[in-house]
């Protein structure tokens, strides 16, 4: 699937579905693609796989300080041991039909993962929450633009398109219509209020919430300022005469970096002594009991699981991790059919956590 596909995709959603879908499972996180100028240069191959090897990386963790570490910066430089399939394709762009190659990689998931445990890097679950967009776009005249799903093809759009589709990051845009329109302005978003613009996103059910705001300069460079939203922080970023695609990737990182680090989990956990019961209450159906089953054992944070009783609508399982408690639940939280109960309880080594299945 391509990224303008994707970013469609996701403009399409906030149009046509329930604003309630707050998670998405990203896909291509072990796939690289990189623009080469000849499908016959082996040195230059060798050199693109560790270009898409940098951008795997970069989307499994979200963080960027991966890059830095000696361990990884090693195996990137012998990147061809970790590549699974490799394909060049030709793309044709524009009127003057001009030609690029582009060389897709895809990797071993099981070695690049091997590898970041060496490193003692977290990885980001392929779970992820999307991150709502306010983009306020101001002209030299002083008119000011709100940025939505309807604006999806302009140039600050496309370059959010790419950079949240580099750091694996999905997007939300406002649907910006009458009901959004009346809780929020662009002059508000200009001044980047923060309790107007919680408002206007609770519709969104979005915990992950990025305001940025854009000046083009005659020359063309940016003023601009980015707050990002999660929880009860506010981060923020300010540029002065960059170039707009800087600012664009310093937000979407702004954004990335933080919330990567609350999902993100250690493959060799602290403690892998830590069970974890499980009641969810509410599985009447067959399908319902062989989806919760089936999503219990793809959770990144569980190393295995056993079921320990059914009775009636009530499932009982223990789950066995390495540890993280913290990332468990978050990542849960994101699971809209799974609603809890009751507080997350821990007794020494048993944590205790309830829900209920909704549909």
């Amino acid at each position: 699937m391509t990224r303008q596909v994707i970013f469609l995709l996701l403009s399409f959603a906030c149009v046509c579905l329930p604003i309630s879908v707050t998670a998405i499972e990203v896909p291509g996180l072990y796939e690289g693609i990189v623009a080469v100028n000849s499908r016959e240069n082996t040195q230059e191959r060798n050199r693109a796989f560790g270009d898409a090897m940098r951008q795997v990386l970069l989307k499994v963790t979200g963080n960027r300080e991966v890059l830095s570490q000696a361990v990884v910066r090693r195996a990137i430089s012998n990147a061809d041991d970790y590549v699974d399939t490799w394909s060049y394709r030709t793309i044709t762009q524009g009127d003057q039909a001009q030609t690029t190659i582009e060389l897709s990689v895809s990797f071993f998931e099981p070695e690049v993962l091997d590898l970041l445990d060496l490193a003692g890097v977290p990885i980001w679950p392929q779970n992820r929450p999307y991150t709502l967009v306010w983009l306020v776009v101001q002209d030299e005249l002083g008119g000011r633009e709100l940025h939505g799903s309807s604006t999806a093809g302009s140039e600050v759009s496309l370059l959010l398109e790419r950079e949240a589709e580099i750091r694996a990051l999905p997007l939300l845009l406002p649907v910006l219509d009458i009901d959004d329109r009346r809780a929020v302005s662009a002059n508000e978003v200009w001044e980047l209020d923060v309790e107007t613009i919680l408002e206007a996103s609770a519709r969104y059910q979005s915990e992950s919430i990025l305001v940025m705001r854009v000046f083009r300069t005659l020359g063309g460079d940016v003023l601009g300022k980015s707050i990002y939203l999660l929880r009860d922080q506010a981060l923020e970023l300010e540029a002065f005469e960059e170039p707009l695609e800087d600012f664009i990737r310093n937000s979407v990182a702004l954004a990335t970096d933080e919330l990567s680090s609350y999902y993100a989990i250690l493959l060799s956990g602290t403690d892998s002594n830590i069970q974890v019961q499980l009641t969810v209450e509410g599985v009447s159906k067959a399908d319902d009991y062989a989806d919760l089953l089936n999503y219990v054992s793809e959770l990144t944070d569980v190393n295995s699981y056993q079921v320990v009783t059914v009775d009636n609508d009530t499932i009982q399982l223990v789950l066995f991790t390495g540890g993280q408690i913290r990332q468990l639940v978050e990542t849960i939280a994101l699971n809209r059919n799974l609603l809890p109960s009751s507080e997350v309880l821990r007794e020494e080594n048993h944590v205790y956590m309830s829900y209920r299945w909704s549909r």
